[in-house]
């Protein structure tokens, strides 16, 4: 009876351990919306608070159709089929694709090296970090040049060039 009660405890901890373990894990979660971009915006977002998040210096949107201008509040509610648009945030320029008021695209190359901390991802991922940091943050992806991870509605994309991450990309599917 004494052994029963033991062997309890004892399973119950473990099982406790392993759940802990499970719940604290850092892997990339391809189904989390918010793992899909950079500074806080990520895709499927409000283009007003992604804006309101990243603080443009500059920015301008015209639908890729039309060619007609939109203004932040015209996207937010709605306006324009398929709306590009170009921030500059400081030197470094953000190209996003915004569809019915939402982010659709997030793309982010050719920042300078001093400026690199400035954009990470929602994992810690930084401009200019190694292909392994890449690894050790999100996981295996597949690809050399372009390392992909995808989940059913999303997907990032890294460029590698020289071991080092050049640019970033996160698409609505």
């Amino acid at each position: 009876m004494n052994h029963t009660r033991y062997f309890r405890i004892v399973a119950i901890f473990l099982l406790t351990v392993i759940v802990l373990q499970a719940c604290s894990s850092n892997g990339f979660d391809a189904e989390n919306k918010k793992e899909y971009g950079i500074n806080g915006v990520y895709v499927g977002q409000n283009i007003k608070e992604a804006i309101d998040i990243l603080g443009p210096t500059k920015a301008d949107f015209m639908d890729m159709v039309s060619r007609q201008s939109y203004t932040v509040d015209q996207m937010s509610a709605g306006a324009g089929e398929a709306v590009m648009g170009m921030l500059l945030l400081d030197r470094t320029q953000l190209i996003l694709k915004v569809k019915a008021g939402k982010l659709q695209s997030i793309m982010l190359g050719g920042v300078a090296q001093e400026d690199a901390q400035k954009f990470k991802t929602m994992r810690g991922l930084s401009m200019y970090d190694s292909a392994e940091q890449l690894k050790k943050l999100y996981g295996e992806g597949t690809g050399d040049k372009e390392i992909t991870y995808q989940g059913s509605h999303s997907k990032a994309s890294f460029g590698i060039v020289d071991n080092k991450v050049a640019w970033m990309r996160f698409d609505s599917m």
